[in-house]
């Protein structure tokens, strides 16, 4: 059996810290990626997730490690030890919940305080650009699991070690333990590909809800609380993913806010007031009060592409805003804890797949699925779609009873897929296939090459990436495509979404600047510093300046209003903004179209466009 890792304080922790701003130089301004949340786990798996975040991020402490060494061995290791425990100060994690931050991280967090193992990723990132040998040391005191981890230095042919545990206040220092256990940096580098450790993609993601209802008390409390963390690991790593139904920045803030007061008193006002800034957003977007639980038309939202040639669709989809999304999941989440104790057989999984209907990574993985659908990509649909028909309606067009069994339990484990796991409605996929360019059950059908897709409609797909995979394998193994064709689409889709992920990421999108698509902060009577600051660090914590990406690419927009985040002056820091969103874009109303537009199923709008009162979490 593995044995747990459960880092709990061994010293008193507070201690005065020096001005570190002449070390300023040494280090780069972190983004929301710089932190991975983590719960406490096994001791193996959170020294292999420590080792990759050193690894990740090696290039924090290169400046810094050359700085920090000296003639000896010994001074070398006395110099970070001094450098960290005198510059950085220690706090304690909340219980429960471990934060693994890479260096630069910890350093614009050095005055807050940082734990043990955030110390220990500092310290073995400086030795490892050095290039010197050193061991993680994980150990026990008065308790049955592992409290405390730090670095020692094997100090060469001695069979003794140097002691660098920025907690205590001495070097060479080691606090009498019960038991240890020791863990080899290596030198040469290791796999990073997957950091956060918690979930690959959005169907692992929805894993484990299906057994809530069977599930009471602390299971149920501990299985909403791994969703958000998957969640918020899974964004802060690629926030690409939910471009196209929230705003990344805005949403990590929320999700930490949540995250960071779940085992606390103050859980439940922290998620009541995380879902007044949901509806104060729904208002500013149009939406009205109504409690709609289904949400429907959430995810078929692209019924304008029916009809259009295929030039037509990729302006459309391209050029074009998509509407805003109605936001619920900070809602659902607090209706979930308060089933706590007391949720019991359906009442517990309809919450739960509330939950997952509302999350903007699901959100996102279903629109990118029905569109994939929608333009029939390499004929998805046509290969499921006569499983709509009746037998005598396959026949008529010359489909085979045969051909005709084989699509309808294609299609039903399609729709198993799309509507147990995420959370979808039948009808929208339904309308998908029928009303898009497989052309339903009449006509030839018609498909749209993905390479000739632009980056925008790609970004679209990129969370749905996994359950067009899924689908794959359903349509291989009914026997309706082939194994060369279902692999074509899925690289073809995979190159296409990481192209859009690139582009997400240009240093020259970076550098843009954070020109707003209207007009300047400045106009909103605002300063430069303050207008920042409400934008919660948009430019450098998207993994891309998001308004310079959003004047070439609209699509990776949410769009207008949906942008801001109105009213969470305090979650994003800084002071309330008049009316204008976390993003820098002025909130403005809604224009009435000449023409009438397609309403959107169950999201009715009101004419006016009410400013909500501020709001702030405390």
């Amino acid at each position: 059996m593995s044995e747990l890792f459960n880092i709990e304080s061994i010293t008193n922790g507070y201690r005065p810290i020096q001005d570190g701003s002449r070390y300023e130089r040494f280090f780069a301004r972190p983004e929301d990626s710089d932190r991975i949340i983590i719960e406490d786990g096994e001791v193996d798996e959170t020294v292999d997730l420590m080792k990759k975040v050193v690894w990740k991020y090696i290039n924090d402490t290169k400046q810094i490690a050359i700085y920090l060494k000296g003639s000896t061995l010994r001074q070398t290791c006395e110099n970070i030890w001094n450098f960290l425990y005198h510059h950085v100060q220690y706090k304690l994690d909340k219980k429960g919940l471990e934060q693994l931050r890479r260096p630069n991280r910890s350093w614009v967090e050095r005055k807050t305080g940082i734990d043990c193992d955030c110390f220990s990723i500092f310290v073995s990132s400086i030795l490892t650009n050095l290039k010197i040998p050193h061991r993680f040391r994980i150990t026990k005191y008065n308790r049955d699991v592992y409290q405390h981890v730090y670095v020692v230095v094997p100090i060469p042919g001695s069979g003794k070690y140097y002691t660098i545990d920025c907690v205590l206040s001495q070097f060479n220092y080691e606090k009498p333990f019960k038991q240890q256990k020791d863990f080899d940096m290596s030198l040469k580098g290791i796999d990073v590909a997957v950091l956060s450790g918690a979930a690959d993609d959005v169907l692992d993601l929805v894993s484990g809800f299906e057994e809530l209802e069977g599930l009471d008390g602390p299971d149920y409390d501990r299985t909403i609380l791994e969703h958000l963390i998957k969640t918020r690991n899974m964004i802060a790593q690629n926030p690409n993913l939910i471009r196209n139904s929230d705003y990344p920045p805005a949403f990590l803030k929320m999700l930490d806010y949540a995250i960071d007061n779940w085992n606390t008193p103050n859980r439940e006002k922290a998620l009541e007031i995380l879902a007044k800034n949901e509806d104060a957003l729904n208002r500013l977007n149009g939406f009205d009060g109504a409690d709609d639980t289904e949400m429907d038309g959430l995810d078929d939202e692209f019924g304008d592409l029916d009809g259009l040639s295929g030039a037509e669709i990729e302006q459309e989809l391209n050029g074009k805003k998509r509407p805003a999304k109605k936001k619920g999941f900070f809602k659902k989440i607090g209706q979930a804890v308060k089933k706590v104790g007391k949720a019991a057989g359906q009442v517990a999984k309809k919450v739960g797949k509330a939950v997952i209907r509302f999350n903007p990574l699901t959100i996102s993985a279903r629109t990118g699925f029905l569109l994939a659908m929608k333009l029939n990509l390499k004929k998805m649909a046509s290969k499921i779609k006569w499983g709509y028909a009746t037998k005598e309606q396959a026949a008529a067009k010359g489909i085979s009873a045969q051909e005709w069994e084989k699509q309808k339990n294609a299609l039903a484990k399609v729709e198993k897929l799309f509507a147990d796991k995420l959370q979808g409605k039948k009808s929208a996929l339904k309308n998908a296939v029928l009303k898009g360019k497989a052309k339903g059950l009449s006509g030839l059908d018609e498909e749209t090459e993905i390479t000739g897709l632009g980056v925008a409609a790609a970004a679209t797909l990129a969370a749905a990436v996994p359950v067009i995979t899924a689908a794959l394998k359903i349509l291989q193994d009914t026997g309706v495509m082939s194994k060369q064709e279902a692999e074509n689409i899925e690289s073809e889709v995979t190159a296409k979404t990481s192209e859009a992920e690139k582009l997400a990421n240009d240093p020259d999108i970076k550098n843009s600047g954070t020109e707003t698509t209207e007009s300047s902060s400045s106009s909103s009577g605002e300063s430069s510093s303050d207008s920042s600051s409400d934008r919660g660090g948009s430019s450098g914590s998207t993994g891309g300046g998001i308004i310079g990406f959003i004047k070439k690419q609209p699509l990776i927009a949410i769009g207008g209003a949906a942008l801001g985040v109105w009213g969470l002056s305090k979650l994003l820091g800084g002071k309330k903004s008049s009316g204008q969103g976390v993003s820098g874009v002025s909130g403005r109303k809604r224009k009435k179209s000449k023409t009438k537009s397609k309403s959107h199923s169950g999201n009715s709008r009101k004419k006016g466009n009410r400013r909500p009162k501020s709001i702030t979490l405390s």
